[in-house]
């Protein structure tokens, strides 16, 4: 790998590390916040839920956004966006707490393909997996340092400043990554055109292809399993294994490394074997299995047995990002890896929109989280078998 490309990817690692703490630092501070908001903390899914419909609407337009403000100005207006949110939320009202929602769905949606852009161009075929997976890792480790350090700071102060912490971080972001706009941000610029083509054309070019659809709908199956454990997860080890905040946010930070490590090593068995679409079916298989143990945990359980399953359930369901955004940028036609990248987002992001949601509906209904855990473990093995269709290169 070489020596040019450390610096672009580690920016895009901490831009990511930071949005995905944006997006995390809500759904710890869920059981703390709903009820002063005045809604029951399982309406994270509903929150998650409008989080990534706007998500979508803004990453289908990143194309656009890059032609005419660049690739890091793009990603300095999503720190900026971020920063926004975690001000916004911590009004405490249920109205403002749905402003956020928006405001940071269009903080999250435009990296992926703005990312795509830098990394593409400066990454070998071969070595386009791990780079793009070790960049993911930044939405683990983001997972992991929520976790890790959110509940303590609830507990030093209260939930707003752990939330305006998030932001000031962003704001920071957003500023150090000014010296990478000369250099990346040097090509140029096209007037901005935002129609409704801009907004179809790269779903169109995403499953259009054969092989871009199989990825993309395998996305959209995979990406439902991964946000509907991560917003869950905190409410259902409080309430159904009867955990602390802080007991479940170390659940939780074990969660995001596990994770952080399956980006890795998924990632680096890829590019070494040139087996990226057998690693995509097993990540489905794993996480499908995992699922399907997790409803059945209860407080007897050892805190180590908790750890290891949530620490694997990390590995498959949060680790599958890097190696499915790499296949859809190096399968797409030439000097089109933004678009089709913000093509697959949108069709993922849908998935996004409707599981979560529909996980916190089963709850209610089912008053159990049995049921909603298994519905999400089928979904993982729908996408591991369109994993396996996918056309061979």
């Amino acid at each position: 790998m070489h020596a040019r490309i450390l610096f672009p990817l580690t920016a895009m690692l901490a831009v990511l590390t930071t949005s995905s703490m944006a997006v995390t630092v809500i759904v710890v501070l869920a059981p703390e916040a709903a009820p002063e908001i005045g809604v029951d903390a399982t309406r994270i899914g509903i929150y998650t839920a409008i989080v990534y419909l706007f998500a979508t609407l803004s990453g289908a337009v990143t194309g656009a956004m890059v032609d005419r403000f660049g690739a890091i100005r793009v990603c300095q207006m999503t720190m900026g966006f971020a920063a926004l949110a975690m001000l916004t939320f911590t009004r405490g009202t249920l109205a403002w707490v749905v402003v956020s929602a928006v405001v940071l769905g269009c903080a999250y949606g435009p990296f992926n393909p703005a990312s795509a852009h830098v990394l593409w161009r400066l990454s070998t075929p071969r070595w386009r997996p791990f780079v793009f997976s070790l960049k993911q890792t930044g939405v683990p480790l983001g997972g992991a340092l929520t976790g890790a350090l959110i509940p303590a700071l609830v507990l030093w102060a209260d939930w707003k400043t752990a939330a305006l912490a998030v932001g000031t971080v962003a704001l920071v972001m957003m500023l150090l990554l000014q010296p990478l706009r000369r250099d990346m941000d040097a090509e140029r610029r096209r007037p901005l055109k935002l129609d409704m083509k801009s907004l179809v054309e790269p779903v169109r070019l995403a499953l259009g292809d054969p092989r871009l659809r199989g990825y993309t709908l395998a996305a959209f199956a995979y990406a439902g399993c991964q946000v509907s454990v991560m917003s869950f997860m905190v409410v259902y080890l409080t309430r159904a294994v009867d955990m602390s905040l802080v007991q479940a946010g170390s659940v939780f930070a074990f969660l995001q490394i596990g994770g952080f490590a399956g980006r890795l090593v998924w990632g680096g068995i890829a590019s070494r074997l040139g087996a990226p679409r057998g690693v995509l079916v097993a990540v489905g298989l794993i996480t499908a299995a995992c699922l399907g143990v997790t409803p059945f945990m209860t407080g007897a359980w050892p805190l180590l047995a908790v750890i290891s399953l949530a620490t694997l359930l990390g590995v498959s369901s949060l680790g599958w990002n890097g190696v499915m955004l790499s296949e859809v940028a190096t399968h797409a036609p030439e000097g089109r890896a933004v678009e089709a990248t913000a093509g697959m987002q949108v069709v993922m992001f849908g998935g996004v929109s409707v599981f979560p949601p529909l996980f916190g509906f089963l709850v209610i209904n089912t008053e159990s989280f049995t049921v909603a855990f298994l519905a999400v473990a089928m979904l993982a093995v729908a996408g591991a078998l369109i994993m396996a269709r996918v056309p061979r290169a």
